[in-house]
C-alpha cells in the first residue's frame, strides 16, 4: 500500500516545480518585486525537499534502478533538447541541438542526472564517518570554482548533494518519523502546527529582508538558493563570504524543507496525491510543455503581475491535471518506466 503522505508531498512539490519552470521568465517582464520575491520562496525549499526525500528513500545495490534511469534520461534528453532546438529554429542534427549532447543535462534533466550519480556514488560516501558534514564542506569548497560547463550539472550535483545524503541519514536512523507521520492524530497536529509555525516564520523573515534589499540583490540571492553559479557570480561584492553566505542558505532551505513537508496533509487528495505518484512523467513531460508555453505565449501577457501568478498557477495546475490522466500515462508509460530487467534475464539465460 502506497503511503498517501509522501505522494502528497511530491504531488504539491512537483506542481511547484512546473509553476516555478513557467515563472522563470515573468521576472523581468514586471517593474514589481513580486514575481521574483515567488519565484526566490519557491526555491528556498521546493528542490531541498524533493532532494532530501530521494535521499530518505535510496537503498543501495539497486544497479538495475541506476540503468533505468539512465535510459530514461538518454531518451528524454533527446526528445526534450530537440523539440527546444525545434522551437528555437535549430538545425536537429548539429551540435547546437542540447539533445544530443548527452553529457551535459538539458535544463530541468539535470535532476535525472544528479539522482543517477548520487545513486552510484552513496553506498561509498556512506562508509565515511559523518559523511553529511563531508559532503557540506566540500559543496561549500567547490563554491570557489569557477566551472560552468554544464557537464554533468557538476555544480548542482555536488552542491544539491548534502540534502540527499541529509535524507538518507535521516532514513538510517528514522529521526523523529519525519517522513512517515506519527499515525496519532493527536501528535500528527502537533507537528503540524510546528511545522506551519516554523514555514510561516521563515517565510516572513525571508519576506521582510528581502523588501528591505535592492533589484540587484534579489538576483543574487535567488542565484544562492538555485546553487547555480560560483561564488563569483553568486556574491560578487564579497566572494570569501560565499561559504557563510551558502550555511545560511543550506540551514534556511533544510528548516524550510522540513516545516513544510509537516504541513502537508497524509489523507488521499484528489488530484495532488495522484501527481506524487507519477511525479517522474510529470518532471519529465512538463518540460515539453513549458517550452512549447514559452515559445507561443509572451511573458508578460497579463495588465498586472499577481494576475500573471494566478493565470500561471492555473496553466501548472492544467499541466499536471493533463500528464497524469490515465490516457496520458498509459501512452507514456514505455518511455518512463522502462523495464531493464528482461535484458537481465536475457543475459543470465545465456549459457
Amino acid at each position: 500500500m502506497r503511503n498517501h503522505w509522501y505522494d502528497n508531498v511530491k504531488g504539491v512539490l512537483v506542481l511547484l516545480v512546473v509553476f516555478g519552470h513557467l515563472l522563470t521568465d515573468v521576472r523581468g517582464a514586471y517593474d514589481d518585486i513580486l514575481p521574483k520575491w515567488v519565484y526566490l520562496f519557491l526555491y528556498t525549499f521546493h528542490m531541498p525537499l524533493f532532494i532530501m526525500l530521494s535521499g530518505y528513500f535510496f537503498r543501495e545495490n539497486r544497479y538495475l534502478r541506476v540503468i533505468q534511469l539512465f535510459v530514461v534520461y538518454v531518451i528524454w534528453q533527446v526528445i526534450l533538447g530537440s523539440w527546444f532546438a525545434f522551437t528555437e529554429g535549430i538545425p536537429l542534427l548539429s551540435l547546437e541541438n542540447p539533445g544530443l549532447i548527452l553529457l551535459k543535462p538539458y535544463w530541468a534533466l539535470w535532476y535525472l542526472m544528479a539522482i543517477i550519480i548520487w545513486y552510484v556514488i552513496t553506498p561509498y560516501v556512506t562508509q565515511l564517518k559523518g559523511y553529511v558534514l563531508y559532503a557540506l564542506l566540500f559543496a561549500l569548497l567547490f563554491g570557489f570554482q569557477a566551472e560552468s560547463t554544464g557537464f554533468f550539472a557538476l555544480r548542482k550535483v555536488i552542491m544539491f548533494y548534502p540534502f540527499f545524503l541529509i535524507g538518507n541519514w535521516m532514513s538510517a536512523r528514522n529521526t523523529m518519523n519525519f517522513f512517515e507521520l506519527p499515525k496519532r492524530a493527536e501528535q500528527r497536529n502537533r507537528y503540524r502546527i510546528g511545522g506551519f509555525a516554523v514555514f510561516t516564520t521563515l517565510t516572513l523573515g525571508l519576506l521582510a529582508s528581502m523588501s528591505l534589499q535592492n533589484e540587484s540583490a534579489f538576483y543574487h540571492i535567488g542565484n544562492l538558493f538555485k546553487f547555480r553559479f560560483a561564488y563569483e557570480t553568486a556574491v560578487p561584492e564579497a566572494i570569501w563570504s560565499g561559504p557563510f553566505a551558502f550555511l545560511i542558505v543550506y540551514t534556511v532551505s533544510i528548516l524550510m524543507a522540513i516545516s513544510f513537508a509537516l504541513i502537508i496533509p497524509g489523507r488521499e487528495l484528489p488530484v495532488i496525491t495522484r501527481a506524487g505518484k507519477y511525479s517522474l512523467y510529470i518532471y519529465l513531460v512538463h518540460v515539453f510543455l513549458v517550452v512549447a508555453w514559452k515559445a507561443f505565449v509572451p511573458a508578460g501577457f497579463m495588465p498586472t503581475s499577481w494576475l500573471q501568478l494566478l493565470v500561471l498557477f492555473g496553466v501548472a495546475f492544467l499541466i499536471v491535471l493533463l500528464i497524469i490522466s490515465p490516457p496520458v500515462v498509459k501512452l507514456l508509460k514505455p518511455l518512463v518506466e522502462i523495464d531493464v530487467r528482461r535484458a537481465q534475464d536475457v543475459k543470465d539465460a545465456k549459457p
